[in-house]
């Protein structure tokens, strides 16, 4: 699971820099970070409890803190594109409306 964890932390990492230009993107770094956050707690919880790999504690804690960052990054940049919609939505919808009313009518 430790290096399951890493593995998924990686992705998302790669993937939030991957979002900025590939719309289609934009889910799987908080996906693969909520994955690797949860596979990588639960990796140092069985090395805790003596059951795994002690050597793997510093991979799990690696892609635990992996995916916390890519999840923490994922949800800031989900509310920074809900922003930029919001803002376009009460300040552009207003400008639309009065452009409509200011041009003549189309024959």
């Amino acid at each position: 699971m430790a290096v399951a964890s890493l593995v998924l932390g990686i992705l998302s990492l790669l993937f939030l820099l991957a979002s900025g230009v590939f719309y289609y993107c934009v889910p799987l770094p908080l996906i693969f970070g909520v994955l690797a956050w949860v596979l990588g707690r639960n990796a140092l919880i069985t090395i805790e409890s003596g059951q795994g790999n002690p050597s793997e504690r510093g991979i799990a804690m690696a892609g635990m803190v992996m995916g916390i960052i890519g999840t923490v990054l994922s949800v800031l940049a989900f509310c920074c594109v809900g922003a930029l919609f919001a803002g376009i939505i009460s300040f552009g919808l207003p400008l639309f409306q009065e452009l409509q009313r200011g041009m003549p009518p189309s024959p």
